[in-house]
């Protein structure tokens, strides 16, 4: 799963958290990207999502496959 999927699913789980009170992406300039997470009891955490690929995984320059299996 590539990174902009991946963040789009962890905004979703976080959100859902009865303790989160919102969630947004923020740049960091040259640091990258981070999802900031604020919480009912003021605290913020920033989750950096970061990925590599094995030798002769995954080209970026074409589209993702996307692979699903259903559940057994």
């Amino acid at each position: 799963m590539r990174n902009d999927r991946f963040r789009d699913l962890v905004e979703r789980v976080v959100h859902d958290h009865p303790d989160v009170t919102g969630i947004e992406r923020v740049s960091l300039g040259r640091e990258g990207d981070v999802l900031r997470v604020n919480f009912t009891d003021g605290t913020q955490f920033d989750l950096m999502i970061t990925n590599t690929s094995p030798p002769g995984g995954d080209d970026h320059s074409k589209p993702e496959t996307v692979v699903t299996k259903e559940r057994p």
